[in-house]
């Protein structure tokens, strides 16, 4: 079970150092305009391969603590090069925190991976989201990074693993102004609990029914996750 005293701690350490900021989009991406870009995710999902997942499991320090992969939405107007696992790359504070990054996804967005200070738990992917669940803030640093989860209406009941699969149980509901931040909050859920947990695919239900169809999406599969640093 989880400490709420590490917990607590982890989130005012993590929240000190600065990592958040809004990327949230204010218009609608399914609304037809020639001029607009195309959002990614919105059309009819194809049969594809699931990508492989470059974050391992956590592991434990001798102290029993671990710390915590979460994702968060990167700052708005970055358009950063994806690099391969074998270049040695080393980005600039606070982006230089990150351990990895998605491909782009919904409204031209995308998921920085990074770490919370070491805390006491037996399940790092749930505490992992109710870390990024309980946090008062939504944006912190500059450039800033976005955390839409913070006010996102959910609460976490269960998150269970089988095999590859990670299973992500949550209660309440979707606190979301447009479709943008509903792909934020979809797939910070799932880039945060495959990182936290080592799976290669992740099922989110919002009260035993599929979170993607609660929020009107056709979602394509999980993100390709691309290592920064080792």
């Amino acid at each position: 079970m989880t400490s709420t005293s590490s917990l607590r701690a982890a989130a005012a350490a993590f929240t000190a150092a600065a990592l958040f900021s809004l990327t949230a989009c204010d218009s609608d991406p399914t609304e037809s305009d020639p001029d607009s870009p195309e959002v990614e995710g919105d059309s009819p999902a194809e049969a594809q391969e699931v990508p492989e997942n470059p974050m391992p499991e956590p592991q434990y320090d001798s102290d029993e603590t671990v710390a915590l992969p979460v994702g968060l939405i990167s700052p708005a107007g970055y358009d950063w090069e994806v690099y391969e696992e074998d270049v040695d790359y080393t980005p600039d504070t606070p982006h230089g925190r990150q351990l990895a990054r998605t491909e782009q996804f919904g409204c031209q967005d995308y998921i920085s991976l990074v770490e919370t200070v070491p805390v006491v738990t037996d399940n790092p992917a749930e505490t992992a989201l109710e870390y990024l669940l309980t946090l008062d803030r939504t944006t912190h640093g500059n450039p800033a990074f976005n955390n839409p989860l913070a006010a996102s209406g959910f609460e976490v009941t269960d998150v269970e693993q089988e095999g590859s699969t990670v299973t992500v149980h949550l209660t309440g509901f979707a606190n979301s102004s447009s479709s943008c931040q509903s792909w934020q909050m979809l797939k910070q859920i799932e880039t945060t609990a495959r990182a936290a947990s080592g799976a290669e695919q992740v099922e989110i239900l919002l009260d035993g029914a599929p979170l993607a169809e609660q929020l009107g999406l056709e979602d394509p599969g999980p993100l390709a996750i691309h290592r920064l640093q080792d």
